[in-house]
């Protein structure tokens, strides 16, 4: 009875030692690792076989060195989003900031004007002043928050 739960376990562990493991990259920059195959993933060699004491020949320091740099290149693209998400944010704001500006600007002027092409004031219409101030609203709903 042992022999059978025995040569079953082994049966059924045979599959797991030959597992890939996939890496890939999704659309906000995270790296995932896994074992199912996903359409951009790459499979990582990775030798499992060798168990016991640290074998430091030539074909393990290389896979070594190689998961370092892989790993090395994601912190990298990391970094590399993170600044481009704050810089994106930080526009973002600066936008926001200015927009709230005009608004203020457009609800305390008694008139607003555009310049025509000899630099002289036309005045708007209070319909195209209602329009303006109505859009700069809906702006900021939009992108302030």
């Amino acid at each position: 009875m042992e022999r059978i739960l025995t040569l079953m376990l082994f049966i059924g562990v045979a599959p797991i030692a030959d597992a890939e493991i996939y890496k890939w990259v999704d659309e906000q920059g995270s790296v995932h690792y896994g074992d199912k195959e996903i359409t951009n993933s790459k499979a990582l060699d990775l030798d499992t076989s060798k168990k016991g004491h640290i074998n430091t020949g030539a074909s393990r320091e290389e896979k070594r060195r190689n998961l370092l740099d892989a790993m090395q290149e994601d912190k990298e693209r990391e970094k590399t989003e993170q600044k481009k998400n704050r810089d994106k944010k930080k526009k973002h704001d600066r936008s926001c900031v200015v927009a709230k500006h005009r608004l203020s600007q457009f609800e305390r002027a008694s008139y607003l004007y555009d310049l025509d092409k000899d630099g002289n004031k036309v005045i708007t219409s209070n319909e195209d002043r209602d329009k303006r101030t109505s859009q700069l609203r809906k702006k900021i709903q939009k992108h302030c928050k």
